[in-house]
């Protein structure tokens, strides 16, 4: 029997390092789902842009946990689960937002990027060139907001043309990757000692840390130091629970 039933894992940095690993990754994937696990990719991506890189390396999975657990998709793109940002939120913290300079800020609903017309929005993602800020915004939104959303900074690293600024996503308080996590598996009647988690960022840390989960070389050291194990890439993990 395999250890583990299902594995959650990230995109950016775990399943998708280089263009060189990504053959590996995926045919282990195959392998692994072949054997009767089911396989989720949980990203911070919307899901116009998480669709987009299954399409282009024909990535095998059973489910889609996007916008840092805000929204879970079935097989066929149905989405199955959300949770939203209150508009009365939205609203008080793009005043907040307001009153800072040097940033950008992006809306998103279950499908992708969009205007805002004070709506429920599912993410919201700052900008800015200026790491100090980042942070600064990150822990203000937390105290200020911290009965409604979460909020967590990130570098982009390789995964953008431009890598000379900082992301900081907000979701609901309900959200994160590994509420949603816990959801999905809730309506899969799945054990929570047969569940995998894999990531190498920020937003993976409370999904490694609540499954005992795994991380990769490439990882950032706070998911690292969370870790059960660190591992090279996902094939090498799927190998390993699958034994």
């Amino acid at each position: 029997m395999m250890k583990k039933q299902i594995v959650f894992s990230d995109y950016d940095g775990t399943i998708y390092i280089t263009e060189e690993n990504m053959s590996k990754n995926i045919k282990s994937i195959e392998e692994y789902r072949n054997l009767g696990g089911k396989f989720v990719i949980v990203t911070g991506r919307s899901k116009t842009s998480v669709s987009n890189v299954i399409k282009q390396y024909n990535i095998p999975y059973d489910y889609i946990i996007s916008n840092n657990g805000a929204v879970i998709f079935n097989s066929d793109m149905v989405k199955i689960y959300e949770k939203a940002i209150a508009t009365d939120i939205s609203s008080k913290i793009i005043d907040y937002l307001k009153t800072k300079e040097n940033i950008e800020i992006f809306f998103y609903d279950d499908e992708d990027k969009v205007e805002y017309h004070n709506q429920e929005l599912l993410k919201l993602q700052i900008r800015t060139s200026d790491y100090e800020l980042a942070q600064t915004i990150e822990d203000e939104i937390n105290d200020i907001f911290k009965e409604y959303v979460k909020a967590h900074s990130a570098f982009p690293g390789m995964y953008y043309d431009n890598h000379d600024f900082v992301i900081v996503d907000v979701v609901s308080k309900d959200a994160g990757k590994d509420n949603a996590i816990k959801k999905l598996i809730e309506m899969l009647k799945i054990d929570k000692k047969y569940v995998a988690t894999i990531g190498d960022g920020r937003n993976d840390i409370s999904m490694i840390k609540e499954y005992n989960g795994f991380s990769m070389m490439t990882a950032e050291e706070g998911a690292q130091e969370v870790a059960s194990m660190i591992f090279e890439n996902v094939a090498d993990v799927l190998d390993y629970i699958s034994k």
